[in-house]
C-alpha cells in the first residue's frame, strides 16, 4: 500500500510538472520539471526521503525494462538510422561525456550540501 502511495505522489508532481511546463512560454521538460519540485520538497523537509525510499528501490531495479521500448524503435528504425550514424554516434559520444560531467558535478554538489546540513 505504502508503494502505491509513494507512485502517486509522483505521478501527481509529474502531472504538475507537465501542468507548468504547458503555460511557460518556451519550451521546457514537464518531467525536468516535476524532479526539481520533488528535490524542492525534498530540500524543504516537506517530503521525507525515507518516504520515498521503496519507489526509488523499484526504479531502480528494474530501469533496464524502461529502455525497452526505445530499444525496440531503434531497431525497427535501423534503415533510417544507417544514412546517419556518423552523426549519432558523435553525438551520443559528446552527451555521454557531458551528462558525466553534469552527474559528477550534482554529486559534488550534493554532497556540499548534505555536509553543511549535518553540520
Amino acid at each position: 500500500m505504502r508503494i502505491i502511495l509513494q507512485l502517486s505522489l509522483l505521478f501527481v508532481l509529474t502531472l504538475i510538472g507537465e501542468a507548468i511546463s504547458s503555460v511557460l512560454p518556451f519550451p521546457f521538460p514537464g518531467t525536468l520539471i516535476a524532479m526539481l519540485l520533488l528535490l524542492i520538497l525534498l530540500w524543504s523537509k516537506a517530503i521525507k526521503e525515507e518516504w520515498m525510499q521503496e519507489s526509488a528501490s523499484f526504479f531502480s531495479r528494474y530501469m533496464a525494462l524502461f529502455f525497452v521500448p526505445a530499444g525496440v524503435e531503434v531497431v525497427e528504425n535501423l534503415e533510417t538510422l544507417k544514412s546517419s550514424w556518423i552523426a549519432i554516434v558523435v553525438i551520443s559520444l559528446l552527451s555521454l561525456f557531458v551528462t558525466f560531467l553534469a552527474a559528477a558535478k550534482a554529486v559534488e554538489i550534493t554532497e556540499r550540501i548534505l555536509t553543511r546540513g549535518k553540520a
